[in-house]
């Protein structure tokens, strides 16, 4: 840019001695694009009127309109909107009067963008439209990547995330494509801002991070500002409070010092949520207040309201309920009319939280559930698990509070609080179950095929980088830690690619949108009959407590203790399973005290989880839907003093009731044809004798030992088995849960692989280690290869919940399908299977691992 204007001087000069002073104002207009990156934004605009000074007494409409445009571009840039669009209405009159279709275009484009921060939003549609059918027609490629990305940026602001997704993901592929990287840089920060609007703050640190040193390397201050000031934000998301300042502080800096009052504004709004995040609730109301008269002189109305609304929440905390009623009150009104769905749900929701502090449960319910309706109706059209996964985790406060008040009120409505959990727990995983939600990456076009094909390249180098992991990786057999180290950077370096391009692929997807499934409460309690019952365990405010299900009633016991106490307790039990996990020969000599120390533990979570609840179970069988911690517990290894609770009663789990709701409608096929798939190695010996004693079961089995198990082979033929078996090790990662997997012959199959099987099978058996560990994420989303079995079709999945003993496992399995063959009821075989294992072993590191998720 400074040789550009180095360049423009000279020839400004040579044609002001041949005295062509037309020729030599038309320098300047490019001159103002260089300027402007460079943040000389005063020089741009003084250089400007001087020659639109010539331009008007030429009488050349063109050049004035080009000069004008530019001049209303750095005000839009300074975020000085009203500026902006007086220039640009001039200039786009100059365009119509010469007849440039092209300068049309363009300014049409600019200008839309401008009338999109006034929230005229009516006006910039249909000028977005024009721009981008005149785009098209002729072939101004660049210009139809800025319009698509500005688009995007609308729709962002609208809260139609998956729009803008699509579009800017469209804008991202032809600046690609064009090899523009201050203009792709731009469009990636847009990417980033609907990643932080969706609560995906660390994928869009990620691109901030990069986007921040293409700026700086390019001398891009505002656009460096910029970053730096939605940098902060997303960090404030995470808690990283310290690193949020100093961001925050670097953006105001350079604002300040290019002139942008508004821009320092904006970060000074940041800063505001910044003492609200440290409990300075006067000081952020303060802030909020000085931001606000800023930015309404400047006209941008949607942080105006986002300042609003802050000051009303902030009067909450506060204690200042009629301050803080009227605020929220007018913001909700002019959020509605300025059609603003995100903030309309954030004022609905503190509405609700102010009536419940005061008492009426009555006022409260009614604003949570229009919360849930906002929230619902954004959340539906988003692609993908990941997006909508996390838009929800941020977003969960109405549903908990919902079944609060519910439960709270006079008459306590058990039902319908069990629905206000369930319709927040587990609810991308329905979606992707009811069909609702396309979990396949199918290519729509060229792009996207080439992206499959990186995707492809990269899961094969990741393979590759996963068994050096695993292997003794020099001629003596001794991994060193550095060695270790650099793998594991390979490793990490192609995970996230992976992520990130599969994201990428989502952007452009379109779902079936719709609300989704929600819990039929009567269809569930027909399914349960006489002889189940569900249990649900939920946490309101760390209050753990339980919904009971039968096939005539739904009751709750409130107050069973606090989450945090009995997540301690798990703890311990997992403690004393850990240590037979990888116990040596001298401490399982210790079995007898070993078992009564475990015992003990497991007596303690008995008397907290089932004892309140037993009068209401009876002896039916248990379908239980943990939360939290409790998703790491065995309640069928629960002792009650003198058995274990799967002596006396068949237990099954789910994620949750709506998950069990899907499971329960798909069809269950007579187990004929079993697919059994096997890789043994060191650390598996027992693997083959287990596959050849489960032969012996299934007489119409296709088996893949070793070699032959590969992933092409287990596609082919997953779709014509009625039970998939898959004997191999397995791993969980609790750093990256997708990326948990199974060791089969050609390399690791993960969780996203699992998605692309279509299996149509009654169960699907993992017997190996840990391969029922989930990350938990927010509202119950449980991640891990569960989910991708689930996903992929079957009802069932019999999972492990950690390292296996092998000896026990082989005695589990061939008596757990024997069973099955008898009795068609997974959740009986493995009943009958854990009760012969534990009369031989007691301790229930050998028998307890194996849990049955979904059908029973």
């Amino acid at each position: 840019m400074e040789a550009a204007i180095e360049a423009l001087d000279r020839s400004e000069h040579s044609f002001l001695e041949l005295h062509e002073t037309n020729l030599a104002a038309s320098t300047q207009v490019s001159k103002l694009i260089a300027l402007a990156m460079l943040g000389r934004y005063d020089e741009a605009i003084n250089c400007g009127l001087r020659a639109r000074d010539v331009f008007q007494a030429d009488s050349d409409s063109l050049a004035l309109g080009k000069i004008e445009h530019n001049i209303g571009n750095i005000y839009f840039r300074r975020d000085r909107y009203k500026d902006a669009e007086e220039f640009q209405r001039s200039a786009r009159a100059h365009f119509e009067s010469a007849g440039d279709l092209i300068q049309l275009t363009k300014i049409e484009n600019s200008l839309a963008l401008t009338l999109s921060q006034q929230h005229l939003t009516k006006a910039a549609e249909q000028l977005y439209e024009q721009a981008l059918n005149r785009a098209i027609a002729t072939g101004l490629k660049s210009t139809q990547a800025e319009i698509e990305s500005s688009i995007g940026t609308l729709a962002l602001y609208q809260g139609y995330y998956d729009r803008a997704l699509d579009y800017l993901e469209r804008s991202r592929r032809k600046y690609a494509e064009l090899n523009l990287p201050h203009v792709l840089a731009m469009t990636e920060q847009e990417i980033a801002d609907a990643y932080l609007e969706l609560n995906l703050a660390p994928e869009a640190i990620e691109i901030y991070k990069k986007v921040e040193e293409r700026f700086t390397r390019l001398g891009m201050h505002a656009d460096e500002a910029r970053a730096f000031a939605y940098h902060g934000r997303a960090e404030i998301r995470l808690g990283n409070l310290i690193q949020a300042q100093q961001l925050l502080s670097r953006a105001r800096e350079l604002y300040l010092r290019e002139g942008n009052e508004v821009g320092a504004a904006l970060v000074e709004l940041t800063e505001a949520q910044l003492l609200q995040a440290k409990g300075d609730y006067i000081s952020a109301q303060v802030a909020a207040r000085h931001v606000e008269t800023v930015l309404t002189t400047a006209g941008n109305p949607r942080r105006v309201l986002f300042a609003h609304w802050l000051q009303g929440d902030a009067a909450r905390l506060d204690q200042k309920d009629v301050e803080a009623k009227t605020l929220l009150g007018a913001t909700l009104e002019e959020a509605r009319e300025s059609e603003q769905p995100d903030l309309v749900a954030r004022c609905l929701t503190s509405l609700g939280l102010l009536a419940a502090a005061s008492g009426d449960n009555s006022e409260a319910e009614r604003q949570f559930r229009l919360a849930i309706d906002v929230v619902e109706k954004l959340r539906a059209p988003l692609p993908g698990e990941e997006f909508r996964s996390a838009f929800f985790a941020d977003n969960l406060v109405p549903y908990t509070e919902l079944a609060r008040v519910i439960l709270a009120s006079g008459a306590p409505r058990p039902g319908e609080a069990l629905i206000a959990i369930e319709s927040a727990r587990s609810r991308s995983l329905v979606d992707a179950l009811g069909g609702n939600l396309n979990v396949r990456l199918d290519p729509q076009d060229q792009f996207d095929r080439g992206l499959l094909k990186t995707l492809d390249e990269k899961r094969h180098e990741l393979s590759y980088f996963y068994s050096q992991l695993n292997q003794h990786i020099n001629p003596q057999g001794v991994r060193t830690p550095e060695r270790i180290r650099e793998l594991q950077a390979e490793v990490r370096q192609r995970e996230d690619l992976i992520a990130e391009i599969t994201r990428q692929l989502r952007h452009s997807r379109r779902e079936r949108g719709g609300p989704g499934e929600n819990l039929n409460l009567e269809s569930l309690q027909r399914f349960l009959g006489p002889d189940k019952v569900l249990v649900e365990f939920a946490n309101i405010n760390d209050e753990l407590l339980a919904f009971i299900v039968t096939d005539s009633e739904v009751n709750v016991v409130r107050e069973l203790c606090l989450l945090s106490e009995i997540g301690a307790e798990v703890a311990k039990f997992r403690f004393q399973i850990d240590s037979l996990r990888f116990g040596s020969a001298a401490i399982r000599r210790h079995l007898p005290a070993l078992t009564a120390r475990v015992q003990q533990h497991l007596g303690t979570l008995y008397e907290k989880l089932i004892g309140p609840l037993k009068h209401l179970c009876q002896d039916r069988d248990l379908v239980i839907v943990p939360t939290g911690k409790l998703h790491y517990l065995p309640f069928h290894a629960l002792y009650d003093g003198e058995s274990y609770l799967i002596e006396s009663r068949a237990i099954s789990y789910a994620p949750s009731a709506t998950v069990l709701q899907q499971c329960l409608l798909r069809e269950r096929p007579e187990i004929q044809k079993a697919l059994i798939v096997g890789v043994a190695d060191e650390r598996t010996p027992q693997i083959h004798n287990e596959i050849e004693l489960l032969r012996t079961v299934f007489s119409e089995s296709e088996v893949l030992m070793d070699d032959q198990a590969t992933q092409g082979r287990l596609k082919d033929q997953c779709h014509e088995a009625d039970l998939l078996h898959l004997a191999c090790h397995a791993q969980f990662r609790a750093d990256n849960p997708n990326f948990s997997a199974l060791q089969l012959g050609d390399g690791w199959f993960t969780v996203s692989d699992a998605y692309g099987l279509s299996l149509h099978c009654s169960l699907v058996t993992l017997s190996a280690c840990e391969t029922g560990v989930n990350s938990v994420a927010p509202g119950e989303e449980l991640i891990g290869l569960a989910r991708g079995f689930l996903s992929a079709g079957s009802p069932s999945v019999l999972l492990s919940l950690w390292t296996v003993d092998d000896e026990a496992t082989q005695q589990l399995m061939v008596k757990f399908y024997s069973e099955l063959r008898l009795t068609g009821s997974p959740a009986k075989a493995l009943q009958a299977a854990q009760v012969e294992v534990l009369r031989g072993k007691r301790h229930p590191f050998f028998w307890s691992p194996f849990v049955l998720v979904g059908r029973w």
